[in-house]
C-alpha cells in the first residue's frame, strides 16, 4: 500500500515527483514528453515488478507460516517468535526494534575500527549482498540477481522486492526474520519492526532525496547510487559498513552527519544573529524613547 501511494503522486503528479528524483525524467515508471505519458524504456515493465514484488512478500510469508508450523505441530519445539496474551512494554518494544535494526545492518559481526577485519559469525544484509549478491567471481545467485533486481536502474518504490525469490530470500527476508527468531522477540514486537522496515524501504526505493532527516535522506541517495551503478557499491541498508570497509558511492554515512550537523549550525547562528538584531532594536528604540523623554522635560 505505501509503494502504491508513491507510484500514484508519481504517475498522477509527474511534474511535481521529477522534481524530488535524483535521477529526473528517467526516475519516473511513466516518463513525460509534452505532456503525453510513454513508458519508460529502461528495465522491465511496471506490472511485472509489482507482481513480482507481490509474489516474493506472499513468499516471505508463506515461509515464516512454515517455519512456525514445522516447529510447533511437526517437531513439538516452541514457537520461533514469543506468541502471548500478554503484551511485552513499550520499553521492551523499542529496545527490540533498536536490537534488531543493528542486527539487520551490522550482524554479529565485531566491529573494532574503521578499516580494521571484521568477524562475523552470522552475515546479514551487507554481508550478503557484498559477497553472495555482488562478488567478484559471479555465481547463480548473483546472475539472478543481477538479471532481476538491477535491470532496474533507476528505482522506484515497489523495486524494494522486485528480485528472483531465491536472491530474494536472501536479501530481504533473511535480514528482518533472522534477528527476530535470534532474540525470540514478540510477534508484536517483529510486526512493528517489520512496519519500520516496510516504511524505510518504501522511502528509500522511491528515487526521492528531498527527503528530510539525517538517516532517510542519505540512505535513499546512496540505495539510487547502488541501483544506477548496477551493485557496485553501498550493499548496507544504513551505510555504515559501507563507510567501515570503504565501499560507499557518493556521500557515506558520516559526510550526511556533517552536512546536517553543518545545517543546524547554519541555522543555529542565523538564529542568534537574528537574536542580537532584535535585542540591538529594543535596545536601540529603549534609548531612543528615554531621550525623546528627556527632550519633552527640558
Amino acid at each position: 500500500m505505501p509503494s502504491l501511494l508513491f507510484l500514484l503522486f508519481d504517475t498522477l503528479l509527474p511534474s511535481l515527483a521529477v522534481s524530488f528524483k535524483r535521477q529526473g525524467d528517467a526516475g519516473l515508471v511513466f516518463r513525460t514528453a509534452n505532456g503525453v505519458k510513454r513508458r519508460r524504456k529502461r528495465g522491465p515493465e511496471w506490472y511485472t515488478v509489482i507482481g513480482l514484488s507481490i509474489l516474493n512478500v506472499m513468499l516471505g510469508a508463506g515461509l515464516q507460516g512454515g517455519f512456525e508450523f514445522v516447529l510447533t505441530e511437526v517437531l513439538n519445539l516452541r514457537s520461533a517468535l514469543q506468541v502471548t496474551t500478554t503484551l511485552p512494554m513499550p520499553w521492551t518494544i523499542a529496545k527490540g526494534v533498536a536490537i534488531n535494526f543493528l542486527l539487520r545492518e551490522v550482524g554479529l559481526s565485531v566491529i573494532t575500527a574503521p578499516g580494521a577485519k571484521l568477524t562475523s559469525s552470522q552475515a546479514l544484509q551487507y554481508y550478503i549482498q557484498r559477497f553472495l549478491l555482488h562478488p567478484a567471481s559471479p555465481n547463480p545467485i548473483s546472475n539472478l540477481h543481477n538479471t532481476y533486481a538491477h535491470s532496474v536502474c533507476a528505482p522506484y518504490a515497489f523495486t524494494s522486492h522486485y528480485d528472483h525469490p531465491i536472491p530474494w530470500i536472501f536479501s530481504r527476508f533473511l535480514p528482518t526474520y533472522f534477528p527476530s527468531i535470534v532474540f525470540r522477540t514478540h510477534l508484536l514486537t517483529h510486526f512493528i519492526f517489520l512496519s519500520l522496515v516496510t516504511l524505510e524501504e518504501t522511502i528509500t526505493f522511491s528515487g526521492y532525496t528531498s527527503i528530510p532527516g539525517i538517516l532517510l535522506g542519505g540512505i535513499a541517495r546512496r540505495q539510487d547510487l547502488h541501483m544506477e551503478s548496477g551493485g557496485k557499491g553501498n550493499f548496507g541498508a544504513w551505510g555504515l559498513l559501507d563507510w567501515v570497509h570503504g565501499t560507499s558511492l557518493g556521500n557515506d554515512v558520516m559526510d550526511d552527519m556533517k552536512d546536517e550537523v553543518e545545517k543546524h549550525q547554519v541555522k543555529e547562528r542565523g538564529g542568534r544573529a537574528l537574536s542580537n538584531a532584535k535585542s540591538a532594536g529594543s535596545e536601540g528604540l529603549r534609548a531612543w524613547n528615554g531621550r525623546r523623554k528627556s527632550s519633552r522635560k527640558a
